[in-house]
């Protein structure tokens, strides 16, 4: 599977998205083609190699050779609508607009058709977007990723006056998005790139195991003290480890990348959790676990926690809200760091055992006899469990160095 990683050190914008994508192999040839399927005039593409702190990236531009009228959602549907563009790609682009949409209206109180697109409506927008989504298609990407994203800081002037990094559509847009702002006092994340990246990403975090295939940077236009480059990394998405998503190896041992997805629930009949968890565990799940919490009117409640694969995560969502009361779940990046484990059949005293044993730099760190043969030579021996348990530990550390 060919995936895609935009590391945005340096926010990211539409024609950054653009510039990456191109940088990373589209052909300029084939962006112009899609570009012309679209019913508008007016415009025309330009492209360049910049040097940005020492650093080489592709600059995109759309070049508008007279004012553009705002639009609204309908409109811009309407122009996807009328175009020549494949099915696939109308959808896609559309739904980028929707989610724009959506957040403007949340900030100004009002609905999705009612919003006026600025200058997120303008050509050089939709071309943008479109290119964005034409480009990723074209190169074959089935999966996006992206790092937490450098929003900048400080303030822009806006027509509702001066407002605080980033605008609040594009705040709106980063619900449930590691941000942070870092290097400079400027927009470095546009609503644009912002409406791009949170359409297509199914996650922002660590970069996802592949085996790199190119790589391209897209150029913004500012220059700023630090490189002002979105990077993007195209490659083969690596097979993980059984159960562990694993995306590389530290000092410590092995670390894996995860989402944790989560819901608070107060009113499901508690004899459905155990068919629950045993169901997500066999689906995949890497961990599912409950924590007792108190809710709003101090009704208890509990937290359910489960631990899966940035891929599996609709699977996931689709199984809690079929499977429980919740009407909603939240999720976010975790990193899991492992020991390597090996699971062991040892002869004992007391009888054949199973034990796992995790290892940090060649010692032995942590000796877990498995629960069911405990139990079972506990009552073969007529021995208390945790007396066999800590037998087992004891002769399994022997054993083992």
């Amino acid at each position: 599977m060919k995936i895609a990683y935009f590391h945005c050190f340096a926010g990211a914008a539409g024609d950054m998205i653009l510039g990456a994508l191109l940088d990373a192999g589209l052909p300029w040839e084939q962006l112009q083609a899609d570009i012309s399927l679209l019913p508008c005039r007016g415009f025309r593409l330009e492209t360049s190699r910049v040097k940005k702190q020492g650093l080489m990236g592709v600059s995109f531009k759309v070049v508008v050779d007279e004012d553009q009228s705002h639009r609204h959602l309908k409109d811009i549907k309407a122009l996807l609508a009328a175009s020549s563009l494949p099915a696939a790609l109308r959808e896609r682009s559309a739904a980028v607009f929707d989610r724009l949409a959506d957040a403007e209206a949340k900030v100004h109180g009002t609905t999705a058709a009612e919003v006026t697109f600025h200058e997120t409506g303008a050509i050089d927008a939709i071309v943008d977007v479109v290119g964005a989504v034409a480009g990723l298609w074209r190169l074959g990407i089935e999966e996006v990723y992206a790092s937490p994203v450098n929003v900048g800081g400080g303030f822009i002037r806006t027509g509702h006056g001066l407002l605080p990094v980033p605008g609040p559509a594009t705040l709106e847009l980063l619900r449930g998005v590691p941000v942070y702002a870092r290097d400079a006092e400027e927009e470095l994340l546009t609503p644009t790139g912002a409406a791009i990246l949170t359409t297509c990403c199914r996650s922002f975090g660590p970069m996802p195991p592949m085996r790199v295939t190119s790589t391209g940077y897209g150029a913004g236009s500012r220059d700023l003290p630090l490189p002002n480059l979105l990077r993007l990394t195209v490659g083969e998405k690596l097979a993980v480890d059984e159960g562990a998503g694993v995306a590389g190896e530290t000092a410590g041992g092995q670390r894996a990348l995860a989402l944790m997805m989560e819901t608070n629930i107060d009113d499901m009949n508690p004899e459905f959790y155990d068919y629950l968890i045993e169901g997500l565990l066999a689906a995949g799940a890497m961990d599912v676990f409950l924590q007792p919490i108190q809710m709003k009117k101090n009704r208890p409640a509990v937290t359910l926690c489960v631990m899966m694969r940035p891929e599996d995560e609709e699977q996931f969502r689709r199984r809690i809200f079929a499977e429980t009361t919740t009407l909603g779940v939240r999720t976010y990046p975790v990193t899991k760091y492992m020991l390597p484990t090996e699971t062991l059949t040892l002869e004992t005293s007391l009888g054949r055992a199973r034990v796992k044993v995790g290892r940090q730099g060649g010692d032995i760190c942590t000796v877990s006899p498995e629960y069911e043969d405990c139990r079972r030579l506990a009552e073969a021996n007529r021995l208390p469990l945790k007396e066999v348990y800590d037998r087992l530990r004891e002769e399994c550390r022997h054993l083992c160095c």
